[in-house]
């Protein structure tokens, strides 16, 4: 039988926008016994991640998306209903400094990313939690 682990996904900044440190598996979030409920636990922490957004640029999380101008435009459209501001410059806006579990799962929504991901262990496997430790590589998690 195996065992699902939500790992954090590793970040690094370049200067315009974070990427994703493509094969890098960062902290230990929680060990599973089902797929399904490590799917569930993984959205919950993609939430969560999100949650701590606040004050930092939105940019910074979809500048490289090839669909920029729709994604900027559902911000748009979601700050101004939710937070009842109006965003200045296309190319540099940031979260407000507080964001709700429910305003987390929109901006989830709009960004359409993750900040985790589950992978299927051997149930004789042995994590060690310091042998995913992204702070050692200079990356950065949610």
């Amino acid at each position: 039988m195996a065992k699902f682990v939500i790992h954090k996904r590793g970040f690094f900044y370049t200067d315009e926008a974070f990427e994703l440190a493509e094969g890098e598996l960062g902290s230990i979030v929680g060990t599973f016994n089902n797929l399904d409920e490590a799917k569930i636990e993984k959205l919950k922490q993609d939430i969560i991640s999100i949650e701590y957004f606040g004050g930092m640029n939105v940019v910074d999380f979809f500048f490289y998306n090839d669909n920029y101008d729709e994604i900027y435009e559902k911000f748009e459209v979601f700050f101004r209903s939710e937070f009842n501001l109006e965003i200045e410059d296309k190319y540099c806006f940031d979260f407000p400094d507080a964001i709700s579990f429910e305003q987390a799962e929109k901006i989830y929504e709009i960004l359409n990313i993750t900040f985790h991901d589950i992978v299927e262990y051997d149930d004789d496997v042995v994590l060690n939690p310091d042998d995913f430790n992204l702070e050692e590589s200079e990356l950065g998690e949610f």
